[in-house]
């Protein structure tokens, strides 16, 4: 079973003297100087207040696993692995063991765990303001070498200038390829977190027949008030490029579960093996040539279904260099199936 992984901030654990839970429950939290926001109220446990942290994990553009036997939520990205297990209160920061003052705790397929044991083995500062009750969590490198800067500011002067040409792939194929780490797109994080902005980037460009770059996605995201990597709201987004979010199935198909209008604009799959994930993609390809985003919530990863054939999808992953026009197991998910897919997303022009 796919678990709805969300991580939760312990605020009154992290500095002493907070305010009782009652008064907490209006807490802001704020990544690399933008207001993160939250679709779940904040709840109490062991008379802390814990506020919704998956915004802050993707923010941090962190990949995020399971080791579902052991009870263990991963978290990674090129330096540093960190691992929390149910009702635990160990955490293990690359192979060094520590104790935390408030255990992980797994609530109704929810993971909740202390900010700042997830924040700073990445790099991040953790402060609090008492009298506007705001979380800030900062990178490090962002205090001391940009600290007179913000995402906002930084991302206006790498756009004032005179724009550049960005590359689209390799030219063998009929599609836009992007990847996060792409030097020319000069993403933050070398790209880290960008697979769901490049993906739209590649479909919206495949769509509307003209280039829409990474960097054209993020700075819709950033006006919005979110880091260039965080959706800031998958309609309003590309709703900005004169598109919508559209069932990627018919309602008669076999594989069709569902269609949220809302939000993402996810289609639902009813599919059970890989044959099944086979089936549904093509028929959505079909409906949708210019191509099909396919989520994968465990890793959390997004990539474009571009093509079919009588035996293999073939993708454009975002998160490899040499991601474009790649059978499944060439792409980044080598632990996952075709049929883990969490749901697919599809657009057309207005």
């Amino acid at each position: 079973m796919k678990k709805t992984v969300i991580f939760i901030v312990a605020a009154m654990t992290l500095f002493a003297g907070n305010a009782g839970a009652t008064a907490d429950m209006d807490i802001t939290v704020k990544y690399n100087g933008n207001v993160l926001c939250f679709n779940r109220e904040p709840v109490i446990v062991q008379d802390k207040t814990l506020v919704q942290l998956r915004p802050i994990a993707e923010a941090m553009g962190l990949k995020i696993s399971y080791k579902e036997s052991a009870g263990s939520v991963v978290l990674s990205d090129d330096k540093t692995t960190v691992v929390f297990t149910q009702d635990s209160n160990k955490i293990i920061v690359n192979d060094s063991e520590s104790t935390m003052e408030v255990p992980m705790v797994l609530r109704n397929d929810y993971t909740f765990v202390p900010v700042r044991n997830l924040a700073e083995p990445f790099g991040n500062d953790v402060a609090y303001d008492e009298e506007s009750k705001t979380v800030t969590i900062t990178p490090s490198e962002v205090n001391t070498m940009r600290a007179d800067k913000s995402p906002e500011e930084e991302f206006a002067e790498k756009t004032s200038t005179e724009p550049k040409e960005i590359s689209t792939g390799s030219g063998n194929f009929d599609f836009t390829f992007y990847y996060q780490s792409q030097p020319d797109l000069e993403l933050e994080a070398n790209g880290r977190g960008y697979c769901w902005v490049c993906s739209y980037a590649m479909l919206i460009s495949d769509t509307l027949g003209k280039k829409v770059t990474p960097i054209d996605v993020a700075e819709v995201n950033i006006k919005k008030g979110y880091s260039g990597n965080f959706m800031s709201g998958h309609e309003t987004l590309v709703s900005e490029f004169e598109c919508r979010l559209v069932p990627a199935l018919s309602e008669d198909s076999q594989y069709y579960k569902g269609f949220n209008t809302k939000n993402k604009g996810e289609t639902t799959l009813l599919i059970e093996t890989d044959e099944d994930a086979f089936a549904a993609l093509c028929e959505a390809l079909k409906a949708h040539p210019n191509g099909i985003l396919v989520r994968y919530e465990g890793y959390p990863h997004t990539m474009v279904a571009v093509e079919c054939d009588e035996n293999n999808i073939y993708f454009n992953d975002p998160g490899m260099k040499d991601g474009e026009h790649v059978t499944f197991d060439k792409t980044c998910l080598k632990n996952f199936k075709l049929s883990d897919i969490s749901y697919i997303q599809a657009i057309e022009a207005r």
